[in-house]
Protein backbone atom coordinates (compact mmCIF):
# COMPACT_ATOMS: atom_id res chain seq x y z
CA UNK A 1 0.00 0.00 0.00
CA UNK A 2 1.60 3.31 -1.10
CA UNK A 3 2.60 5.56 1.77
CA UNK A 4 2.38 2.78 4.33
CA UNK A 5 5.54 2.05 6.30
CA UNK A 6 6.87 -1.45 6.92
CA UNK A 7 6.17 -1.00 10.62
CA UNK A 8 2.53 -0.08 9.92
CA UNK A 9 2.12 -3.10 7.63
CA UNK A 10 3.56 -5.45 10.23
CA UNK A 11 1.58 -3.89 13.04
CA UNK A 12 -1.60 -4.20 11.01
CA UNK A 13 -1.50 -8.00 10.77
CA UNK A 14 -0.50 -8.34 14.43
CA UNK A 15 -3.10 -6.11 16.05
CA UNK A 16 -5.73 -8.67 17.04
CA UNK A 17 -5.86 -12.16 18.50
CA UNK A 18 -8.48 -14.73 17.57
CA UNK A 19 -10.72 -13.51 20.39
CA UNK A 20 -11.99 -10.87 17.93
CA UNK A 21 -13.04 -13.52 15.36
CA UNK A 22 -16.72 -14.47 15.57
CA UNK A 23 -15.99 -17.59 13.53
CA UNK A 24 -13.77 -18.93 16.33
CA UNK A 25 -15.36 -17.66 19.55
CA UNK A 26 -19.03 -17.08 20.29
CA UNK A 27 -20.23 -14.02 22.16
CA UNK A 28 -23.09 -15.14 24.40
CA UNK A 29 -26.05 -12.82 25.14
CA UNK A 30 -24.66 -12.33 28.65
CA UNK A 31 -21.37 -11.12 27.16
CA UNK A 32 -19.33 -14.25 27.82
CA UNK A 33 -16.72 -15.23 25.22
CA UNK A 34 -17.13 -18.98 24.59
CA UNK A 35 -15.14 -21.51 22.59
CA UNK A 36 -17.24 -24.58 21.74
CA UNK A 37 -14.75 -26.55 19.69
CA UNK A 38 -15.53 -29.92 18.13
CA UNK A 39 -17.33 -32.81 19.84
CA UNK A 40 -14.57 -35.34 20.68
CA UNK A 41 -16.62 -38.35 19.55
CA UNK A 42 -20.00 -39.94 19.19
CA UNK A 43 -22.00 -39.95 22.40
CA UNK A 44 -20.02 -37.19 24.09
CA UNK A 45 -22.28 -34.44 25.44
CA UNK A 46 -21.74 -30.87 26.51
CA UNK A 47 -20.99 -30.64 30.21
CA UNK A 48 -20.92 -26.93 30.85
CA UNK A 49 -18.01 -24.55 30.40
CA UNK A 50 -15.18 -23.30 32.58
CA UNK A 51 -13.38 -19.95 32.48
CA UNK A 52 -9.76 -19.19 31.77
CA UNK A 53 -8.10 -15.78 31.88
CA UNK A 54 -5.77 -15.05 28.99
CA UNK A 55 -3.81 -12.04 27.77
CA UNK A 56 -4.32 -11.20 24.09
CA UNK A 57 -4.08 -8.28 21.69
CA UNK A 58 -7.15 -6.24 20.81
CA UNK A 59 -6.47 -3.40 18.40
CA UNK A 60 -2.79 -3.50 19.27
CA UNK A 61 -3.49 -3.16 22.99
CA UNK A 62 -2.83 -5.88 25.53
CA UNK A 63 -6.07 -6.99 27.13
CA UNK A 64 -6.87 -9.70 29.66
CA UNK A 65 -10.00 -11.54 28.64
CA UNK A 66 -11.95 -14.37 30.20
CA UNK A 67 -12.58 -17.20 27.76
CA UNK A 68 -15.05 -19.95 28.60
CA UNK A 69 -14.06 -23.35 27.19
CA UNK A 70 -16.50 -26.14 26.45
CA UNK A 71 -16.29 -29.22 28.68
CA UNK A 72 -17.40 -32.60 27.29
CA UNK A 73 -18.67 -35.66 29.18
CA UNK A 74 -17.89 -39.18 27.90
CA UNK A 75 -20.72 -41.54 26.84
CA UNK A 76 -20.28 -43.63 30.01
CA UNK A 77 -20.17 -40.48 32.17
CA UNK A 78 -16.83 -41.48 33.71
CA UNK A 79 -14.52 -38.80 32.31
CA UNK A 80 -14.47 -35.35 30.83
CA UNK A 81 -12.29 -33.41 28.46
CA UNK A 82 -12.36 -29.88 27.15
CA UNK A 83 -12.03 -28.14 23.82
CA UNK A 84 -8.78 -26.15 23.57
CA UNK A 85 -9.01 -23.01 21.42
CA UNK A 86 -6.50 -22.85 18.54
CA UNK A 87 -4.69 -19.89 20.12
CA UNK A 88 -4.54 -21.45 23.60
CA UNK A 89 -1.11 -22.63 24.71
CA UNK A 90 -0.95 -25.09 27.58
CA UNK A 91 0.25 -23.58 30.88
CA UNK A 92 0.68 -20.09 29.36
CA UNK A 93 -1.39 -17.05 30.34
CA UNK A 94 -0.87 -15.38 26.94
CA UNK A 95 -2.44 -16.30 23.62
CA UNK A 96 -0.23 -17.67 20.84
CA UNK A 97 -0.20 -14.28 19.06
CA UNK A 98 1.46 -12.55 22.04
CA UNK A 99 4.05 -15.33 22.24
CA UNK A 100 4.65 -15.07 18.48
CA UNK A 101 5.01 -11.26 18.52
CA UNK A 102 7.36 -11.33 21.52
CA UNK A 103 9.67 -13.97 20.07
CA UNK A 104 9.67 -12.62 16.51
CA UNK A 105 10.43 -9.01 17.46
CA UNK A 106 13.35 -10.07 19.66
CA UNK A 107 14.84 -12.45 17.10
CA UNK A 108 14.49 -10.25 14.03
CA UNK A 109 16.54 -7.36 15.43
CA UNK A 110 20.03 -6.90 16.77
CA UNK A 111 19.04 -5.70 20.25
CA UNK A 112 18.90 -8.00 23.25
CA UNK A 113 15.79 -9.23 24.98
CA UNK A 114 16.01 -6.41 27.56
CA UNK A 115 16.66 -3.61 25.05
CA UNK A 116 14.68 -4.34 21.88
CA UNK A 117 11.68 -2.21 20.99
CA UNK A 118 8.38 -4.12 21.11
CA UNK A 119 5.94 -3.89 18.21
CA UNK A 120 3.31 -2.37 20.52
CA UNK A 121 3.91 -0.17 23.55
CA UNK A 122 1.73 -2.40 25.74
CA UNK A 123 4.24 -5.24 25.32
CA UNK A 124 7.10 -3.23 26.85
CA UNK A 125 6.53 -4.58 30.38
CA UNK A 126 4.32 -7.61 29.87
CA UNK A 127 5.33 -10.31 29.16
CA UNK A 128 8.56 -9.80 31.10
CA UNK A 129 11.96 -10.27 29.47
CA UNK A 130 12.57 -13.31 31.63
CA UNK A 131 9.30 -14.84 30.46
CA UNK A 132 10.25 -14.29 26.82
CA UNK A 133 13.63 -15.91 27.48
CA UNK A 134 11.88 -18.96 28.89
CA UNK A 135 9.59 -19.05 25.86
CA UNK A 136 12.59 -19.04 23.54
CA UNK A 137 14.19 -21.95 25.37
CA UNK A 138 11.00 -23.94 24.85
CA UNK A 139 10.45 -22.70 21.30
CA UNK A 140 13.90 -23.81 20.14
CA UNK A 141 13.07 -27.42 20.98
CA UNK A 142 10.17 -27.22 18.49
CA UNK A 143 11.85 -24.85 16.01
CA UNK A 144 11.80 -27.19 13.02
CA UNK A 145 8.21 -28.29 13.59
CA UNK A 146 7.04 -24.71 14.09
CA UNK A 147 8.81 -23.42 10.98
CA UNK A 148 7.41 -26.26 8.86
CA UNK A 149 3.87 -25.70 10.15
CA UNK A 150 4.11 -21.97 9.42
CA UNK A 151 5.36 -22.65 5.91
CA UNK A 152 2.54 -25.10 5.22
CA UNK A 153 -0.07 -22.62 6.40
CA UNK A 154 1.24 -19.91 4.05
CA UNK A 155 1.56 -22.34 1.11
CA UNK A 156 -2.00 -23.62 1.48
CA UNK A 157 -3.41 -20.12 1.79
CA UNK A 158 -1.45 -19.08 -1.34
CA UNK A 159 -2.82 -21.88 -3.55
CA UNK A 160 -3.26 -22.19 -6.46
CA UNK A 161 -0.48 -19.63 -6.83
CA UNK A 162 3.06 -20.58 -5.82
CA UNK A 163 3.95 -19.08 -2.45
CA UNK A 164 7.03 -17.45 -3.99
CA UNK A 165 4.83 -15.42 -6.35
CA UNK A 166 3.41 -13.62 -3.32
CA UNK A 167 6.37 -13.19 -1.01
CA UNK A 168 9.42 -13.94 -3.12
CA UNK A 169 10.43 -17.03 -1.18
CA UNK A 170 10.77 -15.23 2.12
CA UNK A 171 13.24 -12.68 3.42
CA UNK A 172 16.74 -13.93 4.14
CA UNK A 173 17.44 -13.87 7.88
CA UNK A 174 19.70 -11.02 9.00
CA UNK A 175 23.34 -11.66 9.78
CA UNK A 176 23.57 -12.46 13.47
CA UNK A 177 25.91 -10.35 15.55
CA UNK A 178 24.80 -12.04 18.73
CA UNK A 179 26.09 -15.30 20.03
CA UNK A 180 23.40 -17.91 20.48
CA UNK A 181 23.87 -21.21 22.24
CA UNK A 182 22.03 -22.90 19.35
CA UNK A 183 22.34 -20.59 16.30
CA UNK A 184 20.96 -23.17 13.86
CA UNK A 185 17.65 -23.55 15.69
CA UNK A 186 17.43 -19.80 16.26
CA UNK A 187 17.79 -19.25 12.51
CA UNK A 188 15.17 -21.92 11.75
CA UNK A 189 12.66 -20.48 14.19
CA UNK A 190 13.23 -16.90 13.08
CA UNK A 191 12.82 -17.86 9.42
CA UNK A 192 9.54 -19.62 10.14
CA UNK A 193 8.10 -16.72 12.13
CA UNK A 194 9.26 -14.18 9.54
CA UNK A 195 7.72 -16.20 6.72
CA UNK A 196 4.37 -16.13 8.52
CA UNK A 197 4.63 -12.34 8.90
CA UNK A 198 5.36 -11.93 5.18
CA UNK A 199 2.60 -14.33 4.23
CA UNK A 200 0.07 -12.49 6.39
CA UNK A 201 1.00 -9.16 4.78
CA UNK A 202 0.83 -10.56 1.25
CA UNK A 203 -2.46 -12.39 1.86
CA UNK A 204 -3.94 -9.53 3.91
CA UNK A 205 -4.78 -11.91 6.75
CA UNK A 206 -4.20 -11.56 10.50
CA UNK A 207 -1.22 -13.47 11.83
CA UNK A 208 -3.44 -14.95 14.55
CA UNK A 209 -5.52 -16.73 11.90
CA UNK A 210 -2.45 -18.15 10.12
CA UNK A 211 -1.07 -19.26 13.49
CA UNK A 212 -4.27 -21.18 14.20
CA UNK A 213 -4.10 -22.82 10.78
CA UNK A 214 -0.43 -23.65 11.25
CA UNK A 215 -1.25 -25.41 14.50
CA UNK A 216 -3.93 -27.44 12.77
CA UNK A 217 -1.48 -28.57 10.11
CA UNK A 218 1.00 -30.20 12.46
CA UNK A 219 1.71 -33.81 11.63
CA UNK A 220 1.45 -35.05 15.22
CA UNK A 221 -0.38 -34.10 18.38
CA UNK A 222 2.43 -32.20 20.02
CA UNK A 223 3.07 -29.04 21.97
CA UNK A 224 2.54 -26.03 19.73
CA UNK A 225 5.31 -23.41 19.33
CA UNK A 226 6.57 -23.53 22.92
Amino acid sequence: MPGTSAHELIGGVLRAGLSTAATVYEREPDGRLVYRGVRPGEGWVGHGTFPRKRWTLVGGRLRRLIVHKQRWLSPDATRTCHARPPDDLASVWFCSLVVFVSLWKWLEGEAGVHTHEPVFADLAERPSSRTVQRWLDRALVLAEETALACRRAVIERSEPRPMESLIGGGRAPPADRRRWADPSRVSTLRSGLSLLIEGANALKLPVSLLLAEARGRQLTKQAWMI
